[in-house]
């Protein structure tokens, strides 16, 4: 009587290579060929497909690959974690490392959905390992470790006992595998697919072609495998070479501590014994047993069992079958919950994916918003800084010309007077000379004056003391100037130069234009702080309107110098009632 689970023990597998590879630089390789004995893993393939597959899967190092160092973190990680033999661990990372990926990084992405689906095997989920597998097939057909990905589906199919489909899948990684020792390992998986199917003459016919392999005998425990099933494909055919090439298996297995596998030589033996010699076929039974659960393998141990009730008496029988229960009972719920995790994992992962890509896309959608309000803030403010030095330079220009027009208009015309009249008058004459010299005095104050207008403005400590000495020039017989201060020196220090300087000329403009057209007797300035700078209150007791259309241009002068700094000014005149300007200046 033959048993399924036989099949972890005694075929080969070949997609284990690439998981010593990864290992090679994390581990000495040694030590990770003890820990796997012990462990009771698949038995990995050889140290020269080892060395093969360094150069195969050394497309993560190549400098013209592109970098995904966010993959290369994830799968570190989960490779410890398969290491360790914590599989739940690695297929979150193994599953992360995939989502990591762009749709273009292929070979990465295979790479994951293989240990994903070396994961599932691992655990029993078969067809949730044929789905990974046909996943990384699909969508990077050209991969050149798809050899790897066929050894796994075949082991599924095999594992579920469709066996065309097992065969089917060798027979493709055979034809995509060209290291002698890789064949071995392929054409003794598809021997055993033959075996299984009971076909023993064409199994034992293929395992013959093995045995004298020179690159197989080299390898102890390959070796062994195949003369193990080669003994046993001899048993079904009650050939007497069988209990030999079993025998010469087990001593190769003791002799190299390779436990894991004497498991599989113990349960051939008590099989073989079973129907001659119950005893020996019992004692072989037990000790399948013992090392199975000295490597914690549930399944192994449900096998030893079956031989050791089909050799027991009739008094044991009844404990044995109880235990089997259990076992088996334990089995199939942590089966079952592998399969739950997986999904669990996959939903997980793609509820995070989602959200993630949620978190990505309001990322950019404010990126893109904070691009645009900062990109629109700064053509306004540009555009208004353009539009107040436009400003600026029309005020700077009809300053300018003002100021001309006033020397053409009132110095010049003076000038040009006194010298006709110094050209034509006896100057000898002490009333014409008298007469003289007040012209010339009118024409100095009158030199001074637009001096005065245009003059510097010292803009530091002294600037509240220079203005209110400059409002205060204009008092005389027939007008009072009053000021209201209800400010601090703080205060007019926080303003910008160029706020003083506008605030110096504009109330110079006003005070000018006062005195020229608003035949007032009473001038009230107040300064007032309030929260965002300060305010600057203008009134007169003048003759209001009529005049303010001949002082157009002045307030145009005003209204601009006041705007160049982003203040606010409003104007207030009615016939006989004055005139009021309140000016807004910020800090």
């Amino acid at each position: 009587m033959h048993w399924n689970v036989l099949v972890k023990v005694r075929h080969f597998n070949i997609d284990k290579a690439s998981f010593i590879l990864d290992k090679f630089f994390y581990s000495n390789l040694n030590q990770y060929f003890r820990s796997m004995i012990v462990k009771k893993c698949h038995f990995p393939i050889f140290m020269l497909t080892v060395v093969a597959l360094l150069l195969q899967f050394s497309c993560t190092k190549n400098p013209n690959k592109k970098v995904n160092p966010q993959f290369d973190k994830l799968v570190g990680t989960a490779l410890e974690f398969h290491y360790k033999q914590q599989f739940d661990s690695a297929l979150v990372y193994f599953y992360k490392a995939k989502l990591a990926c762009s749709d273009e990084e292929l070979d990465r992405i295979s790479y994951s959905l293989y240990y994903i689906a070396e994961i599932q095997k691992a655990q029993c989920d078969f067809s949730g390992s044929e789905a990974t597998v046909t996943e990384a097939l699909r969508i990077n057909p050209k991969y050149k470790n798809n050899y790897n990905l066929y050894n796994v589906l075949g082991l599924s199919y095999q594992e579920q006992f469709d066996f065309d489909n097992a065969k089917k899948y060798y027979n493709l990684c055979l034809s995509t595998t060209t290291k002698e020792l890789e064949k071995c390992v392929v054409k003794n998986n598809i021997g055993y697919v033959l075996l299984e199917s009971k076909k023993y003459k064409e199994a034992a016919k293929v395992f013959n072609e093995l045995v004298t392999n020179d690159s197989l005998i080299q390898s102890k425990p390959n070796y062994a495998k195949v003369l193990d099933n080669l003994g046993f494909a001899y048993f079904k055919l009650d050939n007497p070479k069988a209990l030999g090439y079993l025998n010469q298996s087990l001593q190769i297995r003791d002799s190299i501590k390779d436990n894991s596998e004497l498991i599989a030589s113990y349960m051939h033996l008590a099989e073989y014994y079973l129907t001659s010699n119950a005893t020996v076929a019992n004692d072989f039974a037990q000790k399948a047993y013992v090392a199975a659960t000295a490597i914690n393998s549930p399944d192994d141990r449900m096998e030893a069992i079956k031989f050791l009730i089909a050799s027991s008496t009739a008094d044991k029988i009844k404990s044995l079958a109880l235990k089997q229960i259990t076992i088996s009972d334990s089995i199939n719920k942590i089966r079952q919950n592998s399969k739950t995790q997986f999904a669990k994992i996959k939903y997980d992962s793609n509820l995070a994916l989602k959200e993630s890509d949620k978190q990505k896309s309001q990322k950019q959608l404010y990126l893109s918003l904070f691009i645009f309000v900062s990109t629109l803030s700064v053509v306004i403010i540009s555009s208004i800084r353009a539009k107040n030095r436009r400003k600026l330079r029309k005020a700077t220009y009809e300053t300018e010309t003002r100021i001309s027009k006033k020397l053409h208009d009132e110095l010049a015309n003076d000038v040009f007077n006194a010298l006709t009249y110094a050209e034509t008058q006896d100057l000898n004459n002490p009333t014409n000379k008298e007469f003289l010299l007040e012209n010339l005095d009118k024409i100095y104050t009158q030199s001074r004056n637009i001096s005065k207008e245009n003059s510097p403005i010292d803009t530091g400590i002294n600037f509240e003391a220079m203005l209110k000495a400059m409002l205060s020039s204009y008092n005389s017989p027939q007008i009072n100037v009053i000021l209201k201060n209800n400010t601090s020196s703080n205060d007019w220090l926080k303003l910008q130069k160029e706020s003083k300087i506008v605030v110096y000329r504009t109330l110079q403009e006003l005070m000018v234009n006062m005195r020229k057209h608003s035949q007032c007797s009473l001038v009230v300035i107040g300064f007032d702080r309030y929260k965002n700078g300060l305010e600057i209150n203008y009134s007169d007791n003048g003759i209001g309107c009529p005049e303010m259309l001949n002082f157009k241009k002045g307030l145009q002068n005003v209204e601009n110098r006041i705007l160049s700094i982003n203040g606010t000014i409003t104007f207030e005149t009615e016939t006989n009632k004055g005139f009021k300007a309140k000016l807004k200046l910020p800090k």
